[in-house]
């Protein structure tokens, strides 16, 4: 017998099964990659652009599904660095209008008065691809959330399902 191959094998074993545990215990769904692209202040900006597009109301809205997760993620992972710096110009135009039009920031601004921010954005050419693009991804964004998908598309996770014809 190899006595000591066993017992250095189940040493390793539970070495890694006590590792693997407090490593484990760690987990939730709070712990996100942090984002290198967007800083705190424009993530928080992009909620509540996605917030004026898709309000709360009987329904959850863009906000209260996660939209700007999903935003702040795919912007910082599929896009380029020159479309990443006409998101974050067109942030801070919002955020410069809103200080010069409302004298308050954009997060403490009315909805109508958010809504006729992002639509002074819209009617700059420079900043026209940054309105489309945040507009439409943040459809795409809520549309495929998980919310969305169960409790109005009635979608099931693995459809087909088995209806014997055998009573047993």
């Amino acid at each position: 017998m190899k006595r000591r191959k066993v017992l250095q094998s189940l040493a390793v074993s539970a070495g890694a099964m006590l590792a693997l545990r407090s490593w484990a215990t760690a987990w939730n769904k709070e712990i996100r990659v942090a984002s290198t692209v967007f800083s705190p202040p424009e993530k928080e900006m992009l909620g509540h652009i996605a917030s004026t597009f898709i309000p709360e109301g009987k329904a959850k809205g863009a906000k209260g599904v996660g939209v700007e997760i999903f935003l702040d993620k795919l912007f910082s992972d599929c896009y380029e660095p020159t479309d990443q710096a006409k998101i974050k110009a067109a942030i801070q135009f919002l955020l410069v209008q809103a200080e010069l039009n409302h004298h308050q920031s954009f997060a403490l601004c009315q909805a109508s008065q958010r809504e006729a921010l992002l639509l002074d954005l819209e009617k700059m050419a420079e900043h026209l691809w940054a309105y489309t693009t945040l507009r439409r991804e943040t459809i795409r964004g809520y549309i495929t959330s998980e919310y969305v998908m169960t409790e109005h598309y009635h979608y099931v996770m693995a459809p087909g399902f088995y209806h014997g014809c055998v009573n047993v």
